[in-house]
């Protein structure tokens, strides 16, 4: 409580003598207003929305650069820090770049991208991406090497070193890289809005400087000083809960264990509810419909950015509904081999895994309607149809799972539904060869769910639990898996050889060894712990194939330009 009142020292004295400055005349009330005038305009401000509307322009740019910024600044700092190369070819620019004054950038982006918002945005990339690459490159090389040695031998590679030594090791230097670059951002876009006067706090500001409002000039400074230090504290309350090693204990509980820290505790728990892991099988389609989108001329970033976000929204929704419906209707116990560790553990009741995919799904349909309203209603119906396939899947009396439907419903929703409402989102147009290029992916999604239903035999069996590996039997079952896996590359084949796919999908022909490794595997196999690796192979499969058709999609638009 003392520290909390020493906190607030400071600000309160320096108020309580400005206003007796103004008060006593010290102080030329036309260029410092009273704190007590300051304030009533802020109300002013306030009552009438003008400073609301101001401030959700700024912050909005400021978010969509700070993002822009920060996610490719923290891989591209991960790649620096780990690889010599990449850290000896980057370097130089990094270096010479991160001194020069952002705001002298501003003419030289007008110049590029207009005085739109897309020069906002720019100006806060510009700022925040060195600075994040620069404290993330630091962090990595500071990691001792021993426990890169130590994972290494334990066989970690790759990216398997980055998730589990790399980042959790530099975690504090990027979090303070993500600090500072927070309050480069606000910063920056409000002196950005100030050179640029189209709205936001920066134009307010400008506007009241015309008009010789000093008091309300002082009155949108102490609101960005109110919005960076909430910011800071935001960050500060996040430094603890991902590294609670660096909070002070006091003496009374410092011999007492920590307990997890609560906002981590509920980031893991939901991070486990929602099955990121399967994230792939939306991911990979709308990434593959953005691409033929491309290949076709037609690209928006914000467009397409909406479009993965609702997609993977309506996704989670999907495995929390079904979570708790399989739960209630005794097809998941305790004993099962499924994901849903979150119920089974008894971290999340079933009503709150059942809320959290409402929320979800709600989400998701926020973001869908601003499609419909910029796209067509055509994107309306794609998202009716696909939240009602994603919630009936396992709801009901009649739930497409229990009745044999799955495989089905999942090629067509996370296959053609998926690529297409993306090509459409970009082009406004429905292409056929679109929906057959979609075939091969939407195949090895439903082999996904057939590889689960396979393992599961025998238990939906006695659960009552209809899907088409135990109505076919174990026999035939099989062959429904062999042509859904196989199936994908005669298709891709096929369509290459009469052009409606371009050539270089081919490259997802380099998964087939491992199909083929897959196809005798759930051949020979009927235990559920063995056709559990099946399941977790033919996921990595559908990633693999579905990348590398995007690839070869991208490689198809260079060649094109080239």
């Amino acid at each position: 409580m003392k520290q909390r009142l020493l906190y607030l020292i400071s600000p309160l004295a320096l108020l309580a003598i400005w206003e007796l400055l103004v008060a006593t005349g010290l102080l030329d009330r036309r260029f410092f207003p009273a704190p007590s005038e300051t304030l009533q305009r802020l109300g002013q401000l306030a009552q009438d929305g003008t400073l609301l509307t101001a401030t959700v322009v700024t912050l909005r740019r400021m978010a969509v650069g700070f993002l822009l910024a920060t996610i490719p600044g923290v891989l591209i700092g991960l790649l620096m820090g780990m690889n010599r190369t990449v850290r000896v070819l980057l370097s130089p620019l990094v270096v010479a770049l991160y001194p020069v004054p952002k705001i002298a950038l501003v003419p030289m982006v007008v110049i590029l991208l207009g005085i739109g918002e897309s020069s906002k945005y720019a100006i806060v990339v510009i700022s925040v991406f060195f600075l994040v690459v620069i404290n993330t490159m630091s962090g990595v090389m500071n990691v001792d090497s021993r426990y890169f040695d130590i994972a290494r031998n334990n066989g970690a590679k790759g990216w398997d070193l980055v998730w589990t030594v790399a980042l959790p090791a530099a975690l504090p230097s990027i979090l303070t890289g993500i600090n500072l670059g927070l309050g480069f951002a606000l910063t920056v876009i409000v002196g950005t809005e100030l050179l640029l006067p189209q709205g936001g706090l920066g134009a307010f500001i400008w506007r009241s400087y015309q008009i010789y409002d000093i008091a309300t000039i002082f009155a949108l400074l102490i609101v960005v000083a109110l919005v960076g230090w909430v910011l800071n504290a935001g960050m500060v309350l996040l430094e603890r809960q991902l590294l609670p090693w660096r909070a002070q204990e006091s003496p009374r509980r410092a011999h007492r264990p920590e307990a997890e820290p609560w906002l981590r505790r509920i980031v893991r728990i939901w991070w486990m509810a929602v099955r990121p892991f399967s994230f792939t099988a939306s991911v990979t389609p709308v990434v593959l419909g953005g691409a033929l989108a491309a290949y076709d001329g037609a690209w928006n970033w914000l467009l397409f950015g909406i479009t993965l976000l609702g997609s993977v929204l309506i996704h989670a929704g999907t495995n929390l509904i079904n979570d708790y419906y399989d739960w209630k209707k005794g097809a998941d116990t305790p004993e099962s081999l499924g994901p849903n560790r979150a119920l089974r553990e008894g971290m999340l009741t079933p009503t709150a895994v059942f809320w959290g995919g409402v929320v979800c799904f709600a989400l998701g349909s926020g973001l869908g309607l601003y499609l419909v309203a910029t796209r067509g209603l055509f994107i309306l119906y794609l998202g009716i149809f696909s939240v009602l396939a994603g919630w009936f899947y396992t709801a009901g009396p009649a739930a497409f799972a229990y009745t044999g439907l799955g495989e089905i419903v999942v090629f067509i929703f996370m296959g053609p539904v998926m690529v297409l409402g993306s090509y459409f989102v970009l082009t406004q147009t429905i292409a056929p060869n679109v929906i057959w290029i979609a075939a091969p992916v939407g195949l090895l999604v439903a082999a996904i769910l057939h590889a689960n239903n396979m393992r599961d035999l025998e238990a939906d069996r006695a659960k009552n639990k209809r899907t088409l590996a135990n109505l076919l039997g174990r026999r035939f079952s099989r062959w429904e898996y062999y042509a859904l896996v196989g199936g994908s590359y005669l298709i891709l084949g096929l369509l290459v050889l009469l052009r409606v796919a371009p050539p270089f999908m081919l490259l997802a022909f380099l998964t087939l060894p491992s199909a083929l490794d897959l196809i005798r595997a759930a051949s020979v196999h009927e235990a559920p712990a063995r056709l559990n690796k099946v399941l977790r192979g033919t996921a990595r499969l559908h990633e693999r194939f579905g990348w590398l058709m995007i690839l070869g999609v991208i490689v198809a638009i260079a060649a094109d330009i080239a």
